[in-house]
């Protein structure tokens, strides 16, 4: 009976490609799943309900007509006072909402909702996950209410890293999305983990055992970028000694990652749309189609849906490649997890550098949390590198460190590269004095310096 309550709301016809895809592609990845997934638009309407949401209805319940999710999954024929979901639709900087289990608002068991634009930016309608149902039998037993347990927080997914409500938020629709064959579009700033997020769409798909391609489309010029990626034929430009497959034949079967989509030129992203379209390439130099498997996910971090009103971005690749976006949150609003992530990283570089085990302390812990980290989760894990490398002593507790971790955004790189030299001159006139029993003419001769020299960088390090 469940499989057929799929077909009881038909999917409708949209006018906006970009909508109608990505309620499409849900459709494909939510009808063989036993979560319970639905989509609803401005008005409550149900777009699209998969099988598994209807597990609760009895046959005699089931709507025999097109209904609004209050009827749907409430059970009931008022709309509800307060729906916590419809949120989604208050800006475009509303990611997902969180539905408490308490209230009217949760009476159909919504656990969280994420808003699905159209293609001028507009928020038109909205994915909705519910809590796991009980059989309908079960569920109509007289009970007495108890407090439901709060739902396990995950501090992994795969090599992803968090606790925080955004990165659980990420984790749901991570491993919702890989089971579809849709493509997927990964937004977010430099250093938010991009890559890694693809890699573990990758690895949770059925194509896990299949090639992982990774592509640096911003670090290639066009010709070039034709030839990795669509292979090229012998003689069809000077160098071409040979014929060579692209890396879409390479990824055959698999999954290939197309970074930095946004700074590609409109003459290879028109040959991308085509690949895209028509799922074939045809080598640089060639006439004949080559029929490719591959699932493409794409990543930037600019706002691609800006690039595409400035006609910077061609508008009908945006759409095939937004199937399915995923945004990832910067470090600074997921601060909670930055303890987690630096004990990550610390045990990682200890282990890297054959050093021993570091802890750290709580102060110290405090400043890196508090720190900029205009590199997200990239600049953290190389700092938390650096230190450890630099450092002596089982604790990360020097004051140098925490100030450098702290550097404001615009004090740029030069600031920072000067700051790590000047830490590892430091750690290495400390260690030198403590081989050499306090002995400065030694110490200097150890560090192969003379002893005024030694003597100005202990008044620079005040190291007296």
């Amino acid at each position: 009976m469940a499989g057929s309550q799929s077909e009881v709301f038909p999917l409708p016809s949209f006018s906006d490609p970009i909508l109608a895809a990505r309620v499409e592609a849900i459709r494909q990845l939510a009808g063989g799943v036993s979560d319970r997934i639905a989509v609803m638009d401005r008005e409550f309407n149900v777009v699209y309900a998969n099988a598994s949401a209807w597990t609760d209805r009895v046959p005699d319940e089931v709507p025999a007509h097109s209904a609004k999710c209050y009827e749907a999954f409430a059970h009931r024929t008022d709309p509800c006072d307060a729906c916590p979901a419809t949120k989604v639709f208050e800006g475009p900087d509303v990611q997902s909402v969180s539905c408490g289990s308490g209230g009217d608002g949760a009476a159909c068991g919504m656990h969280q909702a994420f808003p699905l634009s159209g293609s001028d930016g507009e928020v038109a309608s909205m994915l909705v996950l519910f809590k796991p149902t009980v059989s309908p039998k079960s569920q109509r037993k007289p009970h007495v209410p108890e407090e439901l347990p709060s739902p396990m927080v995950r501090e992994h997914l795969g090599d992803l890293i968090g606790r925080s409500a955004a990165m659980q938020q990420l984790f749901d629709m991570i491993a919702l999305v890989a089971e579809s064959q849709a493509t997927v579009l990964i937004q977010g700033e430099s250093g938010t983990g991009k890559e890694l997020v693809a890699k573990t769409i990758h690895r949770l798909s059925d194509r896990r055992d299949k090639p992982f391609v990774v592509v640096d489309c911003g670090s290639l010029p066009e010709t070039l970028l034709e030839s990795e990626l669509f292979g090229h034929m012998k003689g069809s430009f000077t160098g071409a000694t040979a014929n060579k497959r692209g890396l879409f034949e390479e990824a055959d079967g698999g999954t290939i990652f197309l970074d930095e989509i946004a700074d590609t030129t409109p003459t290879f992203q028109a040959k991308l749309l085509r690949v895209l379209q028509e799922g074939e390439v045809k080598r640089v130099g060639g006439n004949q189609p080559i029929k490719v498997d591959v699932r493409v996910v794409s990543a930037t971090n600019k706002d691609l849906s800006e690039l595409v009103k400035a006609k910077a971005f061609r508008q009908d690749l945006y759409y095939r490649l937004a199937v399915l976006p995923l945004s990832l949150p910067p470090l600074r609003e997921r601060r909670e997890d930055i303890p987690l992530l630096v004990e990550h990283f610390v045990v990682a570089s200890c282990k890297r550098h054959r050093q021993s085990a570091r802890t750290v302390l709580s102060d110290v812990m405090q400043a890196l949390s508090e720190a900029a980290w205009p590199g997200n989760v990239r600049e953290l894990q190389h700092y938390i590198e650096r230190a450890v490398v630099t450092t002596a002593g089982p604790h990360l507790t020097c004051g140098d460190i925490v100030a450098l971790g702290s550097k404001a955004p615009e004090e740029g790189l030069r600031t920072v590269v000067r700051d790590a030299v000047s830490l590892t001159e430091r750690t290495r006139i400390v260690e030198a004095l403590r081989k050499t029993g306090g002995n400065r003419l030694r110490a200097a001769k150890l560090l192969k310096i003379s002893r005024a020299g030694l003597y100005n960088k202990l008044r620079e390090y005040d190291l007296q």
